[in-house]
C-alpha cells in the first residue's frame, strides 16, 4: 500500500513502464523505480558477476545490541506516552516503534539525540491516529526548543517518504482538542508551608474549565470551530488558541461563569493578545 496525494488515501500500487502508479487515479507515485530482476556485468578479467550490492532490509534479524536499543526506545516511548496521557495503547506505540526501527536501520539516529527521535516518531503516530497533541506538547515535555524538535520531525518525514502525506501537508484539526481542553485542569502554585511547614512550592489542581464534561458546551464549541474553519480562521493560527476562544464563547452562550483568566489557566500555550483576537473574531462570526 502506498499513499496517493491526489486520492488522499492509501491505494494499491500499479507498475507501468518501470514506474509505480496509483491504481485508481493513475498518478505516478514513484518515477523510474528500480527493477528487482538480477543483472550481470563483466569485470576487468572478463568474468560475469552479479551487479549491485546486498542491502540489509528492515525485516532482517537484529543483533543483540540493536535489539536492546529498540527495546529501550519502546520503553521510553511508552513512558513518554503515559506521562503525556496519550491514550490508544498499542495502536499508537506499535507504529511509533516501527518508525524508530526504520530510523535506526537507516542511521537516522546518528548525530541526533535519542529522545528527540523518539518524540518525533510518537508525534507522527499521534497525527496518524488523530490524537489531540501538538509538537509543542512534546517539546514542553522534553524541555527543548520546539523548532529543534520540528526540524527532526521534518527530516524524519522525509526519510519515511511522508512529504506528500496529510500528516505534513494538512494542518491539525482544532476540533480534536475540544474534549481534551474542556477536561484539562488548571494549576495554581501556593506555599505548602502554611499547611505542612515545608516552605516549598506545591502545585494544586482545581476543577476543569467547565467543571467536568459538558456535552452541550462541547457541541456548541465544535460548531464554532467548524464556522471558523469555513471562514479560514484556522489558517495561520494554533489549534489551542482557536479551541480556547471557542470554549470561552460557548461557555458564555450557555450561561456558565467563565473568564478569560480561567481559559488561560488551563495552559493552552497561547498569550492573552492572540486569545483576545481569536475571541473577538469568533464573536463576529
Amino acid at each position: 500500500m502506498l499513499y496517493c496525494s491526489y486520492c488522499a488515501k492509501n491505494v494499491e500500487p500499479a507498475i507501468l513502464d518501470g514506474s509505480i502508479c496509483c491504481s485508481e487515479c493513475g498518478k505516478v507515485i514513484i518515477l523510474n523505480s528500480f527493477t528487482d530482476e538480477p543483472t550481470f556485468l563483466k569485470d576487468s578479467a572478463g568474468l560475469s558477476q552479479l551487479s549491485g550490492n546486498f542491502v540489509k532490509t528492515v525485516q532482517s534479524e537484529d543483533s543483540v545490541s540493536r535489539g536492546r536499543i529498540l527495546r529501550d526506545a519502546q520503553i521510553d516511548m511508552a513512558s513518554m506516552a503515559y506521562a503525556m496521557e496519550v491514550d490508544g495503547g498499542d495502536s499508537v506505540l506499535m507504529p511509533a516503534s516501527k518508525f524508530y526501527r526504520i530510523a535506526v536501520e537507516r542511521n537516522f539516529t546518528r548525530g541526533r539525540r535519542k529522545e528527540q527521535v523518539e518524540a518525533a516518531c510518537l508525534y507522527i503516530s499521534c497525527r496518524y491516529n488523530k490524537k489531540p497533541f501538538l509538537l509543542i506538547d512534546f517539546s514542553e515535555h522534553l524541555r527543548i526548543n520546539v523548532y529543534v524538535l520540528g526540524a527532526v520531525f521534518l527530516q524524519l518525514c522525509k526519510l519515511l517518504s511522508l512529504e506528500e502525506h496529510s500528516i505534513v501537508q494538512k494542518p491539525v484539526d482544532p476540533s480534536l482538542f475540544i474534549h481534551r481542553f474542556s477536561e484539562r485542569r488548571s494549576q495554581k502554585v501556593i506555599l505548602a508551608g502554611f499547611c505542612h511547614g515545608l516552605g516549598q512550592l506545591c502545585p494544586i489542581s482545581y476543577k476543569g474549565l467547565l467543571g467536568g464534561r459538558n456535552a452541550k458546551v462541547e457541541r456548541t464549541a465544535l460548531r464554532i470551530i467548524a464556522s471558523m474553519k469555513r471562514d479560514w480562521m484556522q489558517t495561520g493560527r494554533k489549534p489551542s488558541g482557536l479551541c480556547g476562544a471557542a470554549l470561552y464563547v460557548s461557555a458564555l452562550s450557555h450561561g456558565l461563569k467563565c473568564s478569560k483568566s480561567d481559559v488561560e489557566a488551563i495552559r493552552l500555550g497561547v498569550c492573552a493578545p492572540l486569545f483576545n483576537m481569536s475571541t473577538r473574531e469568533g464573536r463576529i462570526l
